[in-house]
C-alpha cells in the first residue's frame, strides 16, 4: 500500500514538474526577441530582426506605431523603414504584402516560429524618434520596433550589437549582458528608449531609490552640480504626491547642436539642450526646470492619463479634452519642486511668471479657443502667426488654468489644501490601467475643499480665462510693476515710460524686413499689415537697420506713420497709427506692507519665505 503511495505520489509529482516545465518552455517561448544590430552607424542605419513565437492564426500583421507617447503628433515614421523580409524557423521565405504606410501583413505562418528582418534608417535627433551616429545612438523604440496586437502584451528581450566601447543605459530592466534589456510587454518598451554610445555616466541614490545620469555629447555643464541639484529636485515629489511609482530612474541628456527639447517616458526622461546652455545661471535654470518638468511627468500622464489615452492607441490619434491636465499642470508643477528644494529663488521664479504673464496678455487667441479645445485638437494644433491670434497652447494657457485653480483651492480651504493634493489624489485613484475624465476631477476637487466646482469648471475650462493678475497677486502680497517703480503705481502701464508699438514681428530678408507675426487686433493689424510682407521704408525713408523697434523710436505714440512694403512684389503702402507698449519689462514685485496673512499665502503657494523688496 506504502509502495502504491509513493508511486501514485511519484507519478503525481512528475506530472506536476512536466507540467511546469512546460509553462515555463511556453512562456520562453511566448516571449518576443528583438536584435537590433548598428552595423552602419556612421549610415545612420541599423538592422532589426524581431523572433515571434508560434501562433494557430493563419497571418499576422506587424505595425509601426503613427506617433510616439510624450508628443501628440501624428507622425511619419515608417518613413525609414526598408528591406522588409519575414522567413520561419528554418529559413524559408514567407509571403507578405504592405497594407498601409505602418502595416505589413504576413501570411501561411500557422504553427511556426518565424522572423521578421528590416533595415531602419535614424537621423531625426530633434524628434526624439531615433538617431544613429558613429558616437552613439538613440532609439524611441516606437520608431524601431514593430508589434501586433497579439505580441503587444508579451515580454519582449532586446539585444542591441553595438561597438565595444558604447555604453547602453535605459530605463528599462536590464538583461543578462550589458546590452542586453528586458521589458514587460510592448506598452513598457516603446515607453522606455534606449541611450547607447560614448557618453558620461554617473549614479546616485535618495531615499533608497536609484538614479542614472547618462549625458551624450561635449559642453559647458558641470556634471557634479547637475547630480547635486537632481539629488535634491527628486525628493520634492513628497510635497505632492504619497509614494513612488519606480524603483530606478534615468535621466538622458543630449548636449548637441540645433536639437532641443524632452520627453517623458514611463521611468525616464531624454532631455536636449545646446551643448553651451548649461553654465550661465539663466541658461541652467533651463535645464533644471526641463528635469523637473519631465520627472513631474512620471506620475501625471505615466501613472495617471485622462480617458481616451487609455490604453494608448498607437495608430491613431487619442483625443482628450483633458491634456491640458497631463501638460499645463506639469508645467506649472515643475516649479513647485524646484521652490520646495531652494533650487530657484523667489525673485526667479517670479520673474519667469511675468513672463508668462505677458505672453498671455499678448495672446489673442485666448479668445478664440478654450482649453478643453485646445486639449481636443492637440493632434493638429498649429504654431506661428494663426496660432497666437487663434489659439491658445496646452502649456502655457493649462499652466494659467492650473495656477487658477491653486489659487482658489488655497483660497477655499484657507491654506490647508492645495492644487498638489488634487494630483495626489489623482494618482491615488486612478492610476493606470485606470483613467480619469472631468466629472473624475470635478468630484477630486470637492473632495479636497468641500465645494462645488462646476461652475469654475464651465467658467474656466471651457469658457475663455479673464484674469485680474494683480487681483490674483494680491492674495500672496505681490503686484505687477514695470521697471523700478514701487508698489502705489507699478501696475499702472499708463505711469510707465511707453514706446511705440506696432504689433509686427519681423526678421531680416533681401530687400528690407519680412513680417513674420501680426498680433491680431494691434496697429499692424488695424491697418492691414499681414504676414510675408517685406517692410523697405518707413515714413519715406528706407530701412537699414534690421531692428524695426530701432527706427519706430523717431516715433510718437498715437503718431501715423506710412510703411512702404512689397507684397507679391507689388509696392504699396499703409498708414499705422502707433499704439504703445511699456519700454521696461514686466516684473512682479512684492508689496512693501503685505500683510501676515499675505506672506502666509506666498509660504503655502511656493514653499519659500516671503521675499524682500
Amino acid at each position: 500500500m506504502m509502495t502504491k503511495n509513493i508511486s501514485i505520489t511519484y507519478h503525481l509529482s512528475l506530472i506536476f514538474i512536466i507540467s511546469i516545465t512546460a509553462i515555463f518552455a511556453q512562456a520562453a517561448n511566448a516571449n518576443v526577441l528583438v536584435n537590433i544590430n548598428i552595423n552602419q552607424s556612421e549610415h545612420h542605419m541599423a538592422k532589426v530582426a524581431i523572433t515571434l513565437p508560434e501562433t494557430e492564426q493563419s497571418s499576422v500583421e506587424l505595425k509601426l506605431p503613427t506617433w510616439r507617447t510624450g508628443r501628440y503628433d501624428i507622425l511619419n515614421l515608417s518613413n525609414g523603414i526598408r528591406n522588409f523580409s519575414a522567413q520561419d524557423s528554418k529559413g524559408n521565405s514567407l509571403s507578405w504584402v504592405k497594407l498601409d504606410k505602418d502595416t505589413w501583413q504576413i501570411t501561411n505562418i500557422k504553427n511556426k516560429k518565424m522572423t521578421v528582418s528590416y533595415q531602419v534608417y535614424a537621423n531625426e535627433l530633434g524628434m526624439r524618434t531615433r538617431h544613429i551616429d558613429d558616437s552613439h545612438a538613440f532609439l524611441d523604440n516606437s520608431t524601431v520596433v514593430m508589434y501586433s496586437d497579439e505580441t503587444r502584451v508579451l515580454q519582449h528581450t532586446i539585444n542591441l550589437e553595438v561597438p565595444s566601447s558604447w555604453r547602453s543605459v535605459s530605463g528599462l530592466a536590464k538583461g543578462v549582458h550589458t546590452n542586453q534589456f528586458i521589458a514587460k510587454n510592448y506598452d513598457v518598451l516603446v515607453d522606455s528608449p534606449i541611450e547607447t554610445g560614448i557618453n558620461k555616466f554617473e549614479t546616485f541614490s535618495v531615499d533608497g531609490r536609484v538614479y542614472e545620469l547618462v549625458i551624450w555629447g561635449e559642453g559647458n555643464y558641470d556634471v557634479e552640480k547637475m547630480v547635486s541639484d537632481l539629488k535634491v529636485m527628486v525628493q520634492q515629489s513628497k510635497h505632492i504626491w504619497q509614494g513612488y511609482p519606480f524603483s530606478r530612474y534615468v535621466f538622458m541628456v543630449h548636449a548637441t547642436s540645433g536639437a532641443r527639447g524632452a520627453t517623458e517616458h514611463l521611468n525616464s526622461t531624454i532631455i536636449q539642450r545646446s551643448r553651451f546652455k548649461f553654465s550661465d545661471r539663466k541658461d541652467y535654470l533651463g535645464f533644471i526646470l526641463t528635469a523637473a518638468h519631465e520627472f513631474v511627468h512620471t506620475w501625471n500622464v505615466k501613472q495617471y492619463r485622462p480617458k481616451g489615452l487609455v490604453p494608448y492607441n498607437y495608430q491613431s490619434e487619442n483625443y482628450s479634452n483633458l491634456i491640458w491636465l497631463a501638460e499645463g499642470s506639469t508645467s506649472y508643477l515643475q516649479s513647485q519642486l524646484l521652490m520646495r528644494g531652494e533650487l530657484i529663488t523667489a525673485k526667479e521664479f517670479l520673474e519667469k511668471l511675468a513672463n508668462r504673464i505677458n505672453a498671455h496678455q499678448h495672446k489673442p487667441g485666448k479668445d478664440n479657443q478654450t482649453i478643453a479645445q485646445a486639449s481636443f485638437d492637440t493632434w493638429q494644433s498649429q504654431g506661428g502667426d494663426y496660432g497666437n491670434n487663434h489659439s491658445v497652447n496646452i502649456y502655457s494657457e493649462g499652466f494659467m488654468v492650473s495656477w487658477l485653480l491653486d489659487f482658489d483651492i488655497l483660497t477655499r480651504t484657507k491654506l490647508k489644501r492645495s492644487y498638489r493634493d488634487v494630483h495626489n489624489e489623482l494618482y491615488q485613484q486612478f492610476s493606470v490601467p485606470k483613467s480619469y475624465d472631468e466629472q473624475d476631477v470635478i468630484d477630486i476637487l470637492a473632495q479636497v475643499t468641500k465645494k462645488d466646482y462646476h461652475h469654475w469648471w464651465q467658467s474656466n475650462v471651457h469658457g475663455h480665462l479673464n484674469i485680474d493678475f494683480n487681483k490674483l497677486l494680491a492674495k500672496a502680497g505681490l503686484v505687477l510693476s514695470y521697471g523700478k517703480g514701487n508698489d502705489k503705481n507699478s501696475s499702472e502701464q499708463e505711469k510707465a515710460k511707453l514706446l511705440p508699438w506696432t504689433g509686427i514681428k519681423v526678421k531680416k530678408a533681401s530687400h528690407g524686413l519680412k513680417v513674420t507675426a501680426v498680433e491680431k487686433g494691434s496697429p499692424a493689424w488695424q491697418a492691414g499689415i499681414t504676414l510675408d510682407d517685406i517692410i523697405i521704408a518707413v515714413d519715406g525713408l528706407r530701412l537699414v537697420s534690421k531692428d524695426l523697434q530701432s527706427r519706430l523710436k523717431d516715433f510718437k505714440v498715437e503718431q501715423e506713420v506710412e510703411f512702404s512694403l512689397f507684397r507679391r512684389d507689388q509696392l504699396i503702402t499703409k498708414s499705422i497709427t502707433l499704439g504703445a507698449i511699456a519700454k521696461e519689462k514686466l516684473r512682479i514685485i512684492p508689496l512693501a506692507k503685505a500683510s501676515r496673512k499675505q506672506k502666509a499665502f506666498f509660504k503655502a503657494w511656493t514653499g519659500l519665505d516671503f521675499p524682500s523688496k
